[in-house]
């Protein structure tokens, strides 16, 4: 196909190009426009098409499922559609692949497009699980369960304050799978702050999350080292600043 095709279908204008993402297998973006008063379009939505998806016949069905199916627009566009729930997962689970592995190129290529077909096939089966649920809920109402207790912990600390906290993607596993479902902010667990002490910061790199190269130390940011270590990386952190707090001073 031409990556640069554009098509009209209905009221609709189809644009059919290479957008400049970075995730591995998702060379292919369907742009959707409204056709406006002066011959100006008004971008509606963008679809990426991922690895056998990029095919005449699959660009033909949505292209005219979208422009002629009220129901199918409404649900493309709620972020309801098969298409928009494997996105959202696949888009995770590919960035961490790529971002925590050593593969080759060749054996990153067949390991995503592994997962995306896993993905795409046992949507359904992987939404009915209890912890896709719990998580769903949690991402919804803006929680971070996981790390309230060491949120807390942190604001006893003399002088530190807590800009913004995510406690990372969770994990699910599905059988030889281990599926990332999305978080509310980063696929890792991180903690930004101003004013984090470095005799907090010392203390926790020469503890178990630095002896185990769990936690990334920035100037005023903890975070996990990868999206697998997210639950670990917390567990630690809230046990760690238990002790801090034993030994050390905190706020009334």
């Amino acid at each position: 196909m031409r990556l640069s095709e554009r098509r009209k279908e209905g009221s609709f204008y189809f644009a059919v190009q290479q957008p400049a993402g970075d995730v591995l297998g998702g060379e292919v973006e369907i742009a959707v426009f409204a056709a406006a008063h002066k011959g100006d379009s008004v971008l509606l939505l963008h679809r990426t098409l991922y690895f056998d998806e990029q095919s005449r016949e699959h660009i033909d069905n949505f292209c005219k499922e979208f422009a002629y199916g009220e129901h199918y627009r409404k649900i493309c566009f709620t972020g309801a559609a098969h298409w928009c729930r494997v996105a959202r997962l696949y888009d995770a689970n590919a960035r961490i692949i790529k971002d925590e592995t050593t593969l080759t190129q060749e054996a990153l290529e067949k390991s995503c497009r592994e997962l995306f077909h896993v993905i795409r096939r046992d949507l359904v089966r992987i939404e009915s699980r209890p912890e896709y649920q719990d998580e769903l809920a949690k991402v919804s109402r803006g929680e971070e369960d996981d790390l309230q207790e060491a949120l807390a912990l942190l604001a006893r600390v003399k002088d530190l304050k807590v800009f913004s906290a995510c406690q990372g993607s969770t994990m699910l596993q599905l059988e030889e799978r281990e599926i990332y479902l999305p978080s509310c902010h980063s696929l890792k667990a991180i903690v930004t702050m101003s004013n984090f002490p470095h005799r907090l910061k010392n203390y926790l790199r020469s503890g178990p999350l630095g002896q185990q190269h769990l936690a990334l130390f920035e100037e005023n940011r903890l975070s996990a080292v990868h999206a697998c270590h997210n639950k670990k990386f917390i567990q630690l952190l809230t046990a760690s600043l238990h002790t801090f707090l034993q030994k050390n001073w905190s706020v009334p």
